[in-house]
């Protein structure tokens, strides 16, 4: 099952670490596009997810994960990502929450979804 997951478990420890790092750590001077984080964010989760769902669908320890595979992903990473936010407000003193990256990680958790079944048609039934 880790063979399946792996790279799920490595992108979210990408996206947590990121995510956590303090703006007075991160240099974007030459990224001044207005919203530009929030397209950051939506590809994050958009690969979380999707990474997810392949990992849980492929793996063949528990019928159960496979069949809530795309839940799993989209709820899971949504979770995820509210803890982030609270974690930035409450602990993190040069990040804060953003209503507007909540909504871009769960777009882009659903989109994950959409894009595996896109991939994997075959899979999407099962």
């Amino acid at each position: 099952m880790l063979r399946f997951i792996l790279p799920s478990l490595i992108w979210t420890a990408f996206v947590v670490v990121i995510s956590l790092v303090p703006s007075s750590n991160v240099n974007l001077k030459e990224i001044q596009i207005e919203g530009v984080d929030k397209i950051a964010h939506f590809i994050m989760y958009t690969l979380m997810s999707l990474f997810w769902a392949i990992g849980l669908k492929r793996q063949n320890v528990s019928i159960l994960l496979r069949r809530n595979a795309f839940k799993i992903s989209v709820f899971g990473g949504f979770f995820l990502s509210l803890i982030i936010e609270l974690i930035q407000e409450f602990v993190i003193l040069t990040r804060h929450f953003e209503v507007l990256d909540l909504i871009a990680n769960g777009i882009g958790c659903i989109f994950g979804i959409v894009l595996f079944k896109i991939i994997y048609q075959d899979y999407g039934s099962n």
